[in-house]
């Protein structure tokens, strides 16, 4: 508003004027309280999630999206599978952990089709591969997606046994198994390359999906043929001597062929098999082991088998070819003590285009309670960080229930027997 000067004399150019303004505190408020509000998107492709601080830890199920992993909801994300085009023959889709703008996952499919992980001593490497092969069971039927444990040295893998997605369990401790294993192993790669042919892993499934979808032609009966019937009514006489099948016996017999699942080979500490220690028990028969490897590594991508390992940084093991092949790359961090540093599994994923994201390993060997969700939490809040995006629950482990792990395998194991997955054949 202007306003006119009540003494006489000179005044500087312009206008004298009373401005209305608002305080530093009201101006304060107003901007905490439009910040949750979000564009509304229309017309521009853009990722809404905002970025937030890594958390300290992290549980599996939750990044999942499984807090309370029932058989229902896993039959869900089988059926959600079976319908996507991208994923013929079976998804292999991994989640690693937390990340600044929600889950972190791996498309073994798409992004693979193997993956390294990297890390020194006590980085969590275990419980990483862990929480690979629970969200691969959870993402797909045991019919459609099989997974092989190899453990170099201890028995870190044998708690992840109970998924129905587990065909075979490997401790390289015993020269005789490890053969058998290593020659049933490349067997199978083998039974896969004369299945396929020239075709790869999706071309073949995208024929076989198409032949179940033709319908049979319908003709008049061939004489001697009984109409209706099975059997000589799929035999056409024609004036010739030759016989020939009609459409609805060769559509059967392609129905016939055998099933072909996707295949992860999970191996825990790597090194203990690329370069084994002079006494350990499995070393004479290390070598036929690696060499199989070396074969998923070379023709896996074609036949629909991935690798998934875990090694220490640098070493033979870097030069060794399944390291070399990976072009999924995952490198932990080195262990902290301190009440505030984060938990094993903090580390960094790269994939082949140079990208890298970082994460917090998800944990499924924790024990929670079922009654964990259902138990209020309170949480210090700065009034100076209220507009900030709101942080993670903590997770609270109280020791009193069954793992993560656990609750998951028992649902997974109901869920494959509602959908009466065939069981895939051990290696072993």
């Amino acid at each position: 508003t202007p306003v006119r000067p009540s003494h006489a004399g000179p005044i500087s150019p312009g206008t004298v004027a009373a401005v209305d303004a608002v305080s530093l505190a009201w101006a304060e408020r107003f901007a905490r309280a439009l910040a949750p509000l979000r564009p509304d998107g229309s017309g521009v492709e853009r990722d809404t999630r905002v970025a937030v601080p890594l958390p300290q830890s992290a549980r599996l199920l939750d990044e999942l999206g499984l807090a309370r992993a029932t058989p229902a909801s896993l039959m869900a994300r089988w059926a959600d599978a079976a319908d996507d085009p991208h994923a013929l023959g079976g998804r292999a889709w991994a989640v690693l952990g937390a990340g600044p703008r929600g889950p972190v996952s791996v498309d073994l499919t798409a992004d693979g089709p193997h993956l390294l992980i990297e890390g020194p001593a006590a980085s969590g490497r275990t419980e990483l591969l862990r929480a690979v092969v629970a969200s691969l069971a959870a993402a797909e039927r045991p019919d459609r997606l099989g997974v092989v444990l190899i453990d170099g040295q201890s028995d870190g893998l044998r708690v992840c046994t109970d998924l129905p997605h587990v065909t075979t369990h490997l401790t390289a401790n015993d020269p005789v198994r490890m053969r058998e294993f290593a020659q049933s192993l490349s067997a199978e790669l083998k039974r896969r390359a004369e299945l396929l042919g020239r075709s790869d892993f999706a071309e073949w499934h995208t024929g076989r999906e198409l032949s179940g979808r033709m319908v049979a032609q319908r003709g008049t009966p061939s004489r001697g043929a009984a109409p209706g019937g099975t059997g000589a009514a799929d035999l056409d006489t024609p004036p010739s001597a030759t016989m020939r099948l009609r459409p609805g016996a060769a559509r059967r017999q392609t129905e016939a062929a055998p099933p072909l699942p996707r295949l992860v080979v999970v191996v825990d500490d790597l090194d203990a098999l690329v370069s084994p220690a002079l006494g350990s028990p499995g070393r004479p028969a290390a070598g036929s082991v690696i060499r199989a490897l070396e074969a998923v590594a070379r023709e896996g991508e074609r036949l629909g088998v991935h690798l998934v390992a875990a090694a220490g940084p640098g070493g033979r093991t870097a030069e060794s070819e399944p390291a070399r092949r990976a072009t999924l790359r995952v490198t932990l961090e080195a262990p902290d003590s301190g009440p505030d540093d984060p938990a094993p599994g903090r580390g960094r994923l790269t994939w082949s285009d140079g990208r890298a994201l970082p994460f917090q390993g998800g944990r499924v060997t924790g024990r929670i309670p079922r009654t964990a969700t259902l138990r209020p939490t309170v949480v210090p809040l700065d009034w100076p960080r209220m507009g900030d995006p709101p942080t993670r629950r903590p997770v609270r482990e109280l020791g009193n229930g069954a793992t993560d792990l656990a609750l998951l395998a028992s649902a997974l194991e109901r869920a494959a027997r509602e959908v009466s997955a065939t069981e895939v054949p051990s290696l072993l």
